[in-house]
């Protein structure tokens, strides 16, 4: 082979690696979803506030908070602290069984990003 025959062989070689490494990056990230338990918004209509309820996965009531926010749930950083609350939420339901007031989880949670 020639010196050509090299230099082509070769930035194919670079091409087919670039275009597959390209290709890797490109692989759709998990949805975001919380390992257990589940999270409920309801907004009445016109309000500027929702109710937030938090369930385990045998649809028992965890906790509830009304924040004097409207949550848009289809925005990624929404769900992350949506899912952060509901860890915690988990953990004291998990320990103590009983339903926790005045925390104001979900609050912090939209307060911590602002």
């Amino acid at each position: 082979m020639n010196t050509i025959s090299y230099l082509r062989l070769t930035l194919l070689v670079v091409f087919f690696a670039t275009v597959s490494l390209f290709a890797q990056a490109q692989v759709r990230k998990a949805p975001i979803v919380s390992r257990e338990g589940f999270w409920v918004i309801e907004t009445p209509a016109k309000s500027r506030q929702c109710t937030v309820r938090f369930y385990t996965n045998q649809n028992e009531l965890i906790y509830e908070e009304t924040v004097e926010r409207r949550l848009n749930i289809n925005r990624r950083q929404t769900k992350r602290n949506l899912n952060a609350a509901l860890e915690q939420a988990m953990f004291v339901w998990n320990a103590t069984h009983k339903v926790p007031s005045d925390r104001q989880w979900v609050a912090i949670q939209f307060d911590r990003n602002k």
